[in-house]
């Protein structure tokens, strides 16, 4: 394994990096002893032919995958590989709009003409699933090179990726599903072209983890592997390499653990069924709590705020009208009964409020002579109606564009950024300082 032979790695280090793996200097409060660079013996992320090559090895038969990656660089790498390696500039692409702006990027980098599934939104504003119906029909309309969704979505909705890629196989179409919130899920792998995932979203390992899958004869895996080159780094870091190991060899005997974790998830929400304000709910991931505010008289984020503030909880999302909270199989009962007692208590001190969900904007309309590249300028976001948008602007997390460069301005968009704005989300541009200005393109 790679971790043993990190540690057990004895060889006076005339080589980077400068710690020299010194811990009699420099003390143990980082992993300077297992960091290493690629020296003989280590083998090398972007041609691995020994150890690293034998992770790959286990990542596929644990995925069921024809060709898996590590990635070092987080899932942002992957998506940029992915789509860089099969569109060419100019190519059309079809992507679900709740994709994260990472695959927006991706897309500008290839200079792809890009079109949209909208999904419809659920009662409580939430995204659901890409209907494979519809994807077809746009297939039909917009002859893509490249489809991507994302599934599951960061509130745990997924989508039925191996009707999806049927159909998009019936047209001799690539799929990318952006999994970075389902690395603790195997079945869809198999199916897609190209499948990214965060181990460290919902599985045990260091910050940066993740995996790309590539299987199928619609994207040539040694092309994606030179895309990983280009996005990764040069200097790609063992120690989270060997924690991507130990992560897959913990995944691979993880399903008593699992089972523990669904079991625990039933029990709580069951419990939280008598709340009297707060809703409790999930959708179809085990590693997603949904704590919707419902009738009561205080939004996502002050929901949040009081339990960072007065129960020491940290949520993984908030916005208007729910809170995301994520739940491992590293969690431990107390966590569960502390999370218990104090939405209880909150929902205790709530009063009732007529609810109105929270209204996804539409579609913005793609203006005839929009380019990501264009001259800007920075207007008053309340004049900006109209005019044509020049940066991306989105709610991070969950990093999902709340519009594009190119596209028009609508007064509903406007409207939808500053009440997110008042409210506390944390609503973020590409140049401008919000709330004040937005860039638009010059004409």
């Amino acid at each position: 394994m790679l971790y043993d032979k990190l540690k057990n790695n004895k060889r006076i280090p005339f080589h980077m990096p400068g710690h020299k793996r010194n811990t009699n200097f420099l003390g143990s409060k980082f992993p300077y002893d297992l960091d290493i660079t690629e020296i003989d013996g280590f083998d090398n992320l972007h041609k691995p032919e020994g150890i690293i090559k034998d992770i790959e090895n286990k990542a596929k038969e644990i995925y069921d995958s024809k060709n898996s990656f590590l990635l070092v660089n987080g899932s942002t790498a992957g998506i940029l590989a992915g789509i860089t390696s099969v569109l060419k500039r100019g190519d059309r692409t079809l992507i679900a709009r709740n994709c994260h702006k990472s695959v927006y990027n991706g897309l500008e980098l290839a200079g792809a003409e890009v079109h949209y599934i909208f999904p419809e939104a659920d009662e409580y504003g939430i995204f659901k699933a890409v209907d494979p119906i519809v994807l077809e029909k746009k297939i039909k309309d917009y002859n893509p090179k490249l489809i991507i969704i994302t599934s599951p979505t960061y509130e745990g909705v997924h989508s039925d990726i191996k009707a999806i890629c049927k159909i998009a196989h019936s047209y001799n179409t690539p799929v990318m599903v952006d999994a970075a919130h389902g690395a603790h899920y195997t079945e869809n792998v198999k199916y897609a072209d190209i499948t990214i995932m965060s181990l460290h979203k919902t599985l045990p390992a260091l910050t940066q983890c993740a995996l790309a899958h590539v299987n199928g004869n619609l994207v040539n895996a040694d092309e994606f592997r030179i895309k990983l080159s280009v996005f990764g780094t040069s200097s790609p870091s063992y120690v989270l390499m060997a924690s991507i190991e130990e992560c897959l060899d913990f995944f691979s005997d993880s399903k008593p653990l699992f089972e523990r974790l669904s079991l625990e998830r039933k029990n709580i929400l069951k419990i939280f069924k008598s709340l009297n304000h707060l809703k409790v709910f999930e959708y179809d991931d085990i590693t997603k709590l949904i704590v919707f505010n419902g009738n009561s008289n205080i939004s996502g984020i002050e929901l949040a705020d009081m339990l960072r503030n007065d129960y020491n909880i940290e949520v993984e999302m908030a916005s208007r009208d729910y809170i995301v909270l994520i739940t491992t199989v590293c969690d431990d009962f107390d966590s569960y009964q502390k999370l218990a007692n104090a939405l209880f208590e909150i929902d205790g001190s709530l009063k009732h409020n007529s609810f109105i969900a929270s209204k996804i904007y539409d579609l913005p309309e793609k203006a005839s002579n929009a380019d990501y590249v264009c001259e800007k300028k920075a207007i008053d976001i309340k004049d900006s109606i109209g005019e044509i948008c020049a940066e991306f602007i989105w709610a991070y997390p969950p990093g999902i564009p709340l519009i594009v460069p190119g596209e028009i301005i609508l007064e509903q968009t406007v409207d939808y950024i500053i009440e997110n704005i008042k409210l506390g989300v944390n609503v973020q541009s590409s140049y401008s300082k919000l709330p004040q200005k937005i860039y638009c393109q010059l004409r």
